[in-house]
């Protein structure tokens, strides 16, 4: 991307709203706004770092958009959360009269504007409590904060009261109002008055400050050079053209930059631009967190499930398979020594896969590869879906345990994970603090969550498990259970019990209060029946997961 491309972003990410417009464009206006940022921190992540610590003259506005992003990026944010929470700063901003600077001398507002700003934003507030926006508005109490004088800031950084949101667009304010040369102390003291609850946004955000960024003048392997792009654990060093050698990538423990010293931003792109096709390089982890598809399972997985699905499973080549990958293989190993009954250290894969047998092995791994995926970005209710989740895939576990069904407890609990996926794939359960639970009278797994959804909620759970190469049967399953019991093919209905009766103790217990005792409303008692259950075996089943019972709080 070119300088005149950049700054026409650049521009277009502070674009602000007329006066005129209504509050439902405003907000869309900053929410296209913020969007526009993660798609330049996605395209040219070295452009955006270097604008971190490179001599430039973006607003302050700017800067902190550009660093939050960051920011949010380091910390595994779900892009749509995540261009919330920019949005909402870019709200704040407009709202507070900061859009050119925040310095003492900053746009002076008169009487009219300052009852216009106070109109605009109670419209605005208004609008977003109607929508369910609370990231919004926590984002929006900041605003005294935001603005004041530095031990201000320092002070409310510390207050236990913040949420993660709330401390990253402060603390990304802080170090981006800062000079170059001092960002890197400035981190370090705010570091210290963060809250042990949050010490867990540190660690992805300390190679900002440790390592040479893009734009930094820097030694590489003796050799003066600038850093223009940057990996994981490379870095692109950029020689001058009468130099030994040719500018490359390199190891970034062969940096060395004593003295901190950075050239101009618009220098950096016309470098940046200069060194685009040698820069060009097949493998190595990209700076930022990689996002891994949902919608299609692991390649390594794949392989796994061809071998398990094979008519004579040769246990040599599928253990091999699975130690390829060394994620399974440790998770495999790991849970075969807590689950078998003398509880025996297992060593070996093919020790695992001898433990569990063929069948379970591709379950748990398929159970376990989902979770890891739904669970790869933050957003404020994911604990709480993934609490929600394991509770009602244990529950479906533990009745397939008791019943004759063609599910095993390993199937059972693969099944309900497919149908408890969207809540990790619907963009609007990414930006609201509390599930919104339909107080329906007639139980609905399609009607539990009151979201608007695309298609169905189990079409969309159906369709993930056809992508994930799940079974027809299972797929089937999925897609009956809306229906109610009675309605459902003989051949299905043990199965579609299993998992309705395991969503509903889930919902019930978890995301409620009963009032009074389930066993005896008329959908339990139907399940019941179909799986020869009795009133005491479901006491049991809930007894079991008491201590599961709680729900986290949002992040």
């Amino acid at each position: 991307m070119a300088l005149a491309d950049i700054q026409s972003t650049f521009s277009q990410i502070l674009a602000a709203p007329t006066p005129s417009q209504s509050v439902d464009n405003k907000v869309n206006l900053w929410l296209r706004n913020a969007k526009l940022a993660i798609a330049l921190v996605n395209e040219e992540p070295a452009a955006v770092l270097a604008a971190h610590g490179t001599k430039n003259s973006l607003s302050p506005q700017l800067t902190h958009i550009l660093l939050l992003t960051v920011f949010g990026k380091l910390n595994h944010f779900n892009d749509h959360y995540l261009q919330h929470l920019i949005a909402a700063t870019l709200a704040l901003y407009h709202l507070t009269g900061h859009v050119k600077s925040d310095e003492t001398d900053a746009e002076q507002l008169g009487d009219a504007s300052l009852i216009r700003k106070s109109n605009d934003g109670k419209a605005i507030s208004e609008f977003l409590r109607a929508k369910g926006l609370s990231s919004w508005l926590e984002i929006l109490r900041l605003k005294r904060v935001v603005f004041s004088a530095r031990n201000a800031q320092a002070h409310s950084l510390a207050s236990a009261k913040l949420n993660r949101a709330q401390r990253l667009c402060l603390l990304s304010k802080i170090i981006s109002s800062a000079s170059t040369e001092k960002k890197h102390s400035l981190f370090s003291q705010c570091t210290r008055l963060i809250p042990v609850h949050h010490h867990g946004l540190l660690p992805s955000l300390s190679p900002l400050f440790e390592r040479a960024m893009p734009g930094e003048k820097v030694y590489a392997s003796g050799i003066p050079a600038t850093i223009v792009d940057i990996q994981q654990n490379h870095s692109f060093a950029a020689v001058a053209r009468n130099a030994d050698r040719d500018s490359d990538w390199v190891p970034a423990s062969s940096i060395r930059s004593p003295i901190h010293q950075h050239i101009e931003f618009d220098a950096f792109i016309a470098l940046f631009n200069e060194t685009r096709a040698p820069r060009l390089v097949k493998g190595g982890q990209p700076f930022f967190p990689t996002t891994f598809a949902i919608q299609r399972p692991p390649s390594a997985l794949l392989h796994i499930i061809d071998e398990l699905q094979k008519r004579d499973i040769d246990i040599p080549t599928l253990c091999e398979k699975i130690e390829r990958a060394p994620t399974f293989n440790h998770f495999l190993i790991s849970t075969a020594s807590q689950d078998n009954r003398l509880q025996l250290p297992v060593k070996t894969i093919k020790q695992a896969v001898l433990t569990y047998g063929t069948e379970r092995v591709g379950d748990m791994l398929v159970q376990f590869a989902l979770m890891e995926r739904l669970t790869q970005h933050e957003f404020p209710l994911v604990d709480t879906c993934k609490q929600f989740t394991l509770v009602a895939s244990a529950f479906a576990s533990h009745i397939a345990s008791l019943t004759k069904t063609k599910f095993t407890a390993q199937s059972a609990a693969l099944t309900m994970t497919f149908a408890c996926s969207p809540l990790f794939t619907l963009p609007g359960l990414k930006v609201i603090t509390k599930l919104p639970v339909r107080a329906n009278p007639n139980f609905s797994i399609n009607n539990t969550f009151k979201i608007t959804t695309p298609s169905p909620w189990l079409s969309i759970a159906s369709e993930l498990a056809e992508n994930w190469h799940q079974s027809a049967t299972w797929r089937a399953v999925l897609h009956q259970c809306n229906k109610t019991n009675d309605a459902v093919p003989t051949s299905l209905r043990k199965e579609h019990a299993v998992i309705s009766l395991g969503f509903y103790l889930a919902k019930a217990y978890l995301l409620t209060t009963p009032d009074k005792d389930l066993s005896n409303t008329k959908e339990v008692k139907l399940w019941k029946s179909v799986l020869s259950l009795s009133s005491s075996d479901l006491a049991h089943i809930v007894n079991e997961r008491k201590p599961h019972l709680l729900c986290p709080l949002s992040r």
